[in-house]
């Protein structure tokens, strides 16, 4: 029987987050005194009505290090009448942060995943209690894969818990076509963001994986999962990032997978653009792609300069810059902002009979615009200092 000492109270305080440290002093200090107690007691916490273990009161209140300074000590991870695991798997008991790193601390130490709860009211395999669970972002994958992995039922007793469990496995099973084209840094670096899919979405987009950026844009269209991106801003930065070298052929590949999943390439009037871009730095590697794509010389600005870099099909692409000449790096804001006033632009040049349909919500939906690129452009604007005297 491996019991609690003062020592490893005060460094289990000092691996809790600051904000909850005060707390956890008060709760812990009574474990501090003789005749020192089991590392698997329960104890009581100000923050919940019924008495716990310690390991739960760390999952629940303390960081990743709070729990391997626990395990690392002999608790067991297996040990309560609701399990560790399933206290993790429920997002109301566990905040989002560090329950990813948490989960993987307790299978290193030997946790179980195939097990049954008894207690009633609480879901009874931990792959239950994660379908049923709030969990969102990419820790709900995360967490499901470490469970399938460890060896976790599937088993439902009824249609509701059949129902979301089938719906976990197809995010499970859907998610896992995108991982699987990605390396070990890169699935690893998609856990930046445990409550939000934005570092899987800019994992994928700043590694340039094709065949990664379409699987996602059909994970989101099956499966409604906020996997957001502008594909046309990401079209504008990329051809920037090209300029007028020449067009590897995993850039080719990823530029057709933009235009694949929505990236607008051109526009209806001669306004900045993707294909105008490619125009401008006379890549004509780059211009075929969109002329492959449905680009329409005639409405290019310049069609003769169109003509003439379609002759140059099968040649290289020679840079234009002199040497020594920088090239300004790709800036999202500004390929955005591009994006915008051509809008604008476009909007503006609508008949007046389509701006005459506009209803009355719509126009608000302009002030509110107005509004807010106000304030952006208040933001940016350096403040004016004082006329000297």
């Amino acid at each position: 029987m491996t019991r609690v000492t003062p020592q490893l109270m005060v460094d289990l305080i000092k691996t809790f987050p600051q904000e909850e440290r005060g707390k956890a002093q008060v709760d812990l200090t009574v474990l501090m005194r003789p005749p020192y107690p089991d590392l698997n007691c329960k104890l009581n916490c100000q923050a919940l009505p019924v008495p716990v273990g310690l390991l739960e009161y760390a999952l629940r209140f303390g960081t990743p290090e709070s729990v391997t300074l626990l395990l690392d000590a002999g608790i067991d991870p297996n040990a309560g009448a609701i399990r560790p695991m399933s206290v993790l798997c429920m997002a109301q008991a566990c905040g989002d942060a560090g329950r990813i790193q948490k989960l993987e601390a307790l299978l290193k130490a030997g946790a179980k995943a195939d097990y049954f709860e008894t207690v009633p009211m609480v879901p009874p395999t931990p792959l239950i209690a994660l379908a049923r669970s709030k969990a969102s972002g990419i820790q709900r994958y995360w967490i499901a894969r470490m469970l399938r992995n460890a060896g976790a039922t599937a088993h439902t007793a009824n249609d509701y818990e059949l129902r979301v469990v089938a719906r976990l496995l197809g995010e499970l099973r859907a998610i896992d076509s995108i991982m699987e084209v990605l390396g070990a840094s890169d699935q690893e670096a998609t856990k930046a963001t445990p409550a939000s899919f934005e570092a899987l979405v800019q994992t994928v987009l700043n590694g340039r994986h094709a065949t990664a950026l379409r699987r996602m844009a059909r994970v989101k269209k099956e499966l409604r999962l906020d996997l957001d991106f502008d594909p046309t801003a990401e079209l504008l930065v990329l051809t920037h990032e090209i300029a007028d070298k020449p067009v590897t052929p995993a850039q080719a590949e990823f530029v057709r997978a933009l235009i694949a999943v929505g990236a607008v390439f051109q526009l209806d009037i001669v306004a900045d653009s993707a294909f105008e871009r490619a125009l401008s730095f006379e890549n004509h590697e780059l211009a075929e792609i969109f002329l492959e794509a449905g680009a329409k010389p005639d409405l290019a600005s310049d069609p003769k300069l169109v003509a003439e870099l379609m002759r140059r099909q099968g040649l290289p692409q020679q840079p234009l810059h002199r040497r020594g000449e920088a090239v300004a790096a790709p800036n999202r804001a500004v390929a955005t902002l591009d994006l915008l006033c051509s809008s604008i632009e476009a909007l503006e040049a609508c008949p007046e009979a389509d701006l005459g349909r506009l209803n009355a919500a719509q126009g608000a939906a302009m002030h509110a615009l107005a509004e807010r690129l106000s304030a952006l452009a208040e933001r940016l604007t350096p403040a004016r200092r004082p006329a000297a005297e």
